[in-house]
């Protein structure tokens, strides 16, 4: 987490980021500064990029609502995050139909730091395959060359709603517990650390 805060900031900050997070802990200090100088961004040129797409107003997420990308028409937004926006997409040309999530990189985010972490972001996604974890189904990028993944679409709710509606008992909450470990196992196994995991 510590690495995930100071990564997006210039260089010219981390030394004091680091000293204020890691405090006297210099093992702790050693491995961020090892991820930072594996990190192969070009802050020279990435940073004030960075900073001008921050400064940028961002688009509505909901105008991308009604537009086709690739095959796939948007229905409707699913979520945000700090890359990109997921919507509920369906597949409707002549080859068939299927209801789908699309990821897309935020405009304004789509420096080639962002664009890099993306398609890397896809790759990864496209190597796992678990029951409980969404598959990749399809990507490629917009007409104004934005990547996008295209998901298997889940109809879920938030964890602890779904247990606190169901009033699942302890047994019952441990064993929804196991899957998701299983899930999570399944990933470190492919050498893949979700840094944003709740």
């Amino acid at each position: 987490s510590i690495f995930q805060t100071v990564i997006e900031k210039p260089i010219s900050d981390r030394h004091q980021m680091l000293t204020q997070y890691c405090g006297d802990d210099t093992e702790l200090r050693r491995e961020v500064e090892a991820l930072l100088s594996g990190d192969e961004s070009d802050d020279f040129l990435q940073a004030p990029i960075k900073d001008v797409a921050r400064s940028l107003p961002m688009p509505n997420a909901d105008a991308y609502i009604g537009r086709k990308i690739g095959p796939y028409h948007l229905i409707n937004l699913l979520g945000q995050g700090g890359m990109g926006a997921v919507y509920l997409a369906e597949r409707a040309d002549t080859e068939y139909y299927r209801q789908v999530a699309l990821k897309v990189v935020k405009r304004g985010l789509d420096s080639n730091f962002v664009l890099k972490r993306f398609r890397r972001e896809r790759q990864i996604l496209a190597t796992l395959e678990h029951p409980n974890i969404a598959q990749l189904l399809d990507g490629g990028s917009t007409d104004d060359g934005l990547p996008y993944f295209v998901m298997e679409y889940i109809a879920g709710q938030p964890l602890n709603q779904y247990c606190h509606e169901r009033q699942l008992g302890l047994t019952e909450r441990l064993q929804l517990f196991l899957q998701i470990c299983s899930a999570v196992q399944y990933a470190h196994q492919k050498l893949v650390v979700h840094r944003d995991l709740k």
